[in-house]
């Protein structure tokens, strides 16, 4: 676990260097949401971070009384509603979803080193992942309470 929390604070502090170095979009004017794979494409690697998170001996206790699939949709729609795919988010905000959970940054990095392999294992693009972790990043003040 060690290995992945290293790994995560650097893939955040190479994120944080290098979003201003980033070019502009590409060419065509898809939406990072469709750059992502769309719908299908945010699904599964959505649908892959929260089953390997949930079964993770350290990550998974606080999906131990979760309507995962509950979970899955309002992720793949919270991304959906960030990314530029019209999408609106029907969820409650990550303050409230997180509250009471004691959630610390080692949890945080170990689900952000997870969805960063799964996106990685499900061929999305390293600059649609660094845009996509950069979205998600803010949210960490709403998540980690410890």
């Amino acid at each position: 676990m060690r290995v992945r929390r290293a790994r995560a604070i650097h893939v955040f502090t190479i994120l944080a260097l290098s979003v201003a170095a980033w070019p502009a979009a590409s060419a065509s004017h898809d939406s990072l949401y469709d750059r992502l794979g769309g719908e299908d494409g945010v699904s599964a690697f959505i649908g892959e971070t929260i089953d390997l998170t949930a079964g993770d001996p350290e990550l998974g206790r606080s999906f131990a009384k979760v309507n995962l699939d509950r979970v899955k949709r309002l992720l793949v729609e919270q991304i959906c509603a960030l990314t530029g795919g019209g999408c609106v988010y029907s969820g409650d905000s990550m303050s409230d979803v997180h509250a009471g959970l004691g959630l610390t940054e080692r949890d945080m990095y170990g689900l952000v080193e997870i969805l960063r392999e799964a996106m990685e294992r499900r061929g999305v693009g390293i600059r649609e992942r660094n845009e996509l972790l950069a979205i998600l990043a803010p949210m960490k003040r709403d998540v980690v309470t410890e």
